[in-house]
């Protein structure tokens, strides 16, 4: 429910309240060649879509009993997962440059990609091995990040309007956190829910 809620939020937010994204750009400190056309604005909103997919289709799986039970269900929604993550990683590797707070939040979204990537691969692998409890663990390493946006929008207004940072710091500090949090978030939750039950582990 709650994915779904969020999910129209942020549909509702970047494609009807406002499609041209005005707010964000405003923050930006410099605008390079990317924001001089339509190819950036097409790419942020097929980056925004894409997490949105990947939202949905995690939640379903992870929530919805049927879809758990039904292997083909399963499967199916699973690659439309992965089909949201490639989308979100595919179009971050061209919006990364321009990304506000310079070239540490560049860095940073760039790893962020490679791991998140590397997570959702995983997923898939230890599926085809028919390792669940692997699968599984894996699965909640990658969805943890589709939090970052919302971490991120949190940690910037708290650096901006309680430590009284730069919009651009804030989001520089914001970005970096929100990733660590997410590596230990996934980590930690993955061995709560799914705790390893043999010497295999991954």
């Amino acid at each position: 429910m709650a994915a779904a809620l969020y999910v129209v939020y942020m549909a509702y937010a970047s494609f009807i309240a406002d499609p041209g994204d005005v707010s964000f750009l405003a923050h930006k400190t410099s605008l390079h060649r990317h924001l001089s056309h339509g190819a950036w604005l097409v790419a942020l909103h097929v980056h925004v879509a894409s997490a949105l997919v990947a939202i949905l289709a995690g939640a379903l799986n992870f929530g919805w009993t049927r879809a758990r039970a039904h292997p083909v269900l399963h499967r199916a929604v699973g690659y439309l997962y992965l089909a949201g993550v490639l989308g979100v990683d595919g179009t971050s590797g061209y919006l990364a440059p321009e990304a506000t707070g310079g070239e540490i939040v560049t860095v940073a979204f760039n790893l962020l990609n490679v791991y998140w990537f590397v997570a959702a691969f995983w997923v898939y692998w230890m599926a085809r091995k028919r390792r669940p409890d692997a699968h599984r663990r894996w699965a909640v390493r990658s969805y943890v990040f589709l939090d970052t946006n919302a971490l991120n929008r949190g940690f910037t207004w708290l650096g901006v309007h309680v430590a009284g940072l730069p919009f651009a710091t804030a989001y520089t500090m914001a970005v970096c956190l929100s990733i660590a949090v997410n590596v230990a978030l996934g980590e930690v939750l993955a061995r709560i829910l799914y705790p390893c039950t043999s010497a295999r582990r991954a």
